[in-house]
Order: C-alpha cells, then sequence, then structure tokens
C-alpha cells in the first residue's frame, strides 16, 4: 500500500462543483442527496468573507486563511443529470449561531419527510447538533431542533446511518461537558433513534483511543447484525470497534492495519455489489500529515481485510479528505474537499464521477 505502487482511478467524470472565489474561500464537509424526479442536491459547507480585508485575499495567502470557525453556512446546488451539471447557489441554513454551521447529514424517512442535521458553532465552549425536516423535497423546512445537550459535539457530513430495524444512528464525537483543550481525549458515540428522531438518546458507550483519543466515527451495519465503527486517531492507523445491540454499547476501539493520518475515514455498503467501501488517506507518516492521496479499498469479507487498493486523487501538491459517496445505478459519486497544500485552510469540492465496477480493479 505504498504511492508509488498503487494505481489512480480514473473517472468517467470530473469537476470542481465548488470552486474557491475570494467572497466564498472555503467550501467543506458536502454530500449528495437524491430528490423527487432524479434530482440530485448538493449540500456543503460554504465559507463566506465578512471583513472588508478579506475580499483581497488570493488563494495562496495564507496570512488570512479561513480557519474552522470562520463564518459559514449551508448550502447547495441541483443537479438533473447525474452530476454532470450544477444549479447556482441556494442556501439550505443560514448561520443563526455567532460562528458557523457544517456537517450536513440528510435521510429519508419512510413517511418521505426528508430530515437535515447538522452541527452549530456558537463559542470555542459550545458546539451543538440540530435537525430540521421537510415534507416537500427541501423546499421549506419545519422547526430547528437541537439534539445534544448543551456542550461541546461535532458530527461528520455523509455520516447517518438507518439500520435494517429502522433505528437511526447519527455519529458524533465530544459530548456533554466535554472541552475541547490540549490532553482532553476525544470520545465518540452516537445519537440514536426509533421513531425517526421524535425521541432520541446517546449510546451508553463511548470510544476512544491513546493520543488525542477517537473522533469523526464512520459506522455501516454488518450482514450479521452487528455494527462496525471505523475511527479517526492520532495513532498513524485507522481504528475499529463493533456493537451488538444497535449502537448502545461499544466495544474498546481496537487499530487496524489501515495506516492513516489524523483525517477521517467514510465507510459504506456498495448497494449492487454488497460489498463494503473504505475511502481514506492511506498515508504511513510519522506526523499524521499529509491529507493526500485519498484511497478507496473493496472488502468482501464484511471489513476483515481490504483489496482492490486504488487512489482517488494522489496529486502530492493538493490534499483530499473529508470525503462523501452517494451511489447511483452502476456510478459512485465520490466528492471531497481538496486544497493546494499552499493555500492557507482555503479549499474546494472536488466531485469525481466512477463506475461500481472501476473499485474492483
Amino acid at each position: 500500500m505504498t504511492k508509488t505502487t498503487r494505481p489512480l482511478l480514473t473517472p468517467v467524470y470530473e469537476t470542481i462543483v465548488c470552486p474557491w472565489t475570494a467572497e466564498n474561500p472555503r467550501h467543506d464537509h458536502q454530500l449528495i442527496f437524491p430528490l423527487s424526479g432524479g434530482r440530485l442536491l448538493l449540500v456543503w459547507s460554504e465559507y463566506y468573507v465578512n471583513k472588508p480585508s478579506c475580499i483581497f485575499r488570493s488563494s495562496h495567502d495564507r496570512a488570512g486563511g479561513v480557519k474552522d470557525d470562520f463564518p459559514c453556512r449551508l448550502s447547495g446546488r441541483l443537479s438533473e443529470d447525474a452530476g454532470r451539471t450544477w444549479s447556482e447557489r441556494i442556501v439550505i441554513q443560514e448561520n443563526l449561531w455567532g460562528r458557523n454551521v457544517k456537517h450536513p447529514n440528510m435521510l429519508r424517512l419512510p413517511s418521505g419527510e426528508i430530515m437535515l442535521t447538522f452541527t452549530a458553532w456558537a463559542s470555542e465552549t459550545e458546539r451543538n447538533v440540530f435537525m430540521k425536516r421537510s415534507d416537500d423535497e427541501c423546499e421549506t423546512w419545519g422547526e430547528i431542533v437541537q439534539v445534544s445537550e448543551p456542550g461541546w459535539y461535532c458530527t461528520n457530513n455523509d455520516h447517518i446511518v438507518q439500520l435494517s430495524t429502522g433505528r437511526i444512528l447519527l455519529p458524533a464525537h465530544g459530548g456533554p461537558g466535554f472541552r475541547f483543550v490540549k490532553g482532553n481525549p476525544l470520545h465518540a458515540f452516537v445519537f440514536c433513534s426509533d421513531d425517526g428522531f421524535r425521541t432520541w438518546r446517546m449510546s451508553e458507550d463511548t470510544m476512544t483511543a491513546p493520543g488525542r483519543g477517537a473522533h469523526e466515527p464512520s459506522i455501516v451495519e454488518l450482514k450479521d447484525g452487528r455494527l462496525l465503527c471505523i475511527l479517526r486517531t492520532t495513532q498513524k492507523r485507522i481504528y475499529r470497534a463493533y456493537s451488538e445491540d444497535g449502537g448502545i454499547h461499544w466495544s474498546v476501539p481496537q487499530p487496524t492495519d489501515l495506516a492513516a493520518p489524523d483525517a477521517p475515514p467514510l465507510i459504506k455498503r456498495i448497494p449492487t455489489t454488497g460489498d463494503l467501501l473504505l475511502l481514506w488517506n492511506n498515508v504511513p507518516s510519522d506526523t499524521n500529515w499529509p491529507r493526500t492521496p485519498l484511497t478507496a479499498a473493496v472488502s468482501r469479507n464484511e471489513g476483515e481485510t481490504w483489496t482492490r487498493v486504488q487512489d482517488v486523487d494522489n496529486r502530492p501538491d493538493h490534499d483530499a479528505a473529508y470525503a462523501a459517496v452517494y451511489f447511483q445505478g452502476d456510478e459512485a459519486l465520490v466528492t471531497y474537499y481538496t486544497r493546494n497544500t499552499a493555500w492557507a485552510r482555503d479549499a474546494e469540492v472536488m466531485l469525481k464521477v466512477f463506475e461500481i465496477d472501476q473499485f474492483y480493479g
């Protein structure tokens, strides 16, 4: 699994779907969600300039970089041609919380209602999870409801899961009473609901690891009913844990043999084959950096081993991370943020469309 020997997947289509501009210098934390009529909705975190001095920045000006706590809203674009072209921007969720609003997750409930969750950042010590619902294909939205108790929480884009039982899991990290300070390890957990998030609770166990802890959990339901959770850590490896009761309790996370920097992995089940797809930064590193290449691998034995290891993006001068994937027929629409390593924290959203067969080599 070295950078010099892995093949690079060639997309059937690619585009920078959210490009850098001086007005909107950072785009990330995205997903693609299907609406009625064959339409696709891209939702992402769109940072915006609110200071006169910032409008004159260039994309390589590190002095004024767009940090995580800069102003940001959730915006959207629509596609009517399977992701080949996209509309102009619409606003999905305004920034009402002082700092920003990020990390969208969307799920269609059995009633047809669409649920949107997100993380809103109010201050250095207060970051909470919210949701709202639409019963008319995102044309209008109901009231905003706070999911988390007041505290410091974060979710990840495109990570919500509905189990075969109907239970919904929203993976998260932080928690009540947590403070994001040096030496305070991160803990991962899930919000779970059996009634479409009319009511919900936190898992009874949390998951952590040595170093900075474990966070940004990604979860998939296995064929035997167990849940597999993979975790971002600072241990230069992806960690994994299991649940045998639908996400209420979790095993102690253990390291895998998958090399990774301090960056989030994503695990999904491929609908057409039933196999698992993993997207992560496959980087043996002593520094937990860089976030390139972005790599894909397939597991035919429920995550025990991974094969067909190929790069999605392996440009040495560009980071590529925080992947999301939407499966559409025989195609996979993979999105992720990308930024030149000379940029501050500015970023664009890349879309690459692959035939699912390509993941099998």
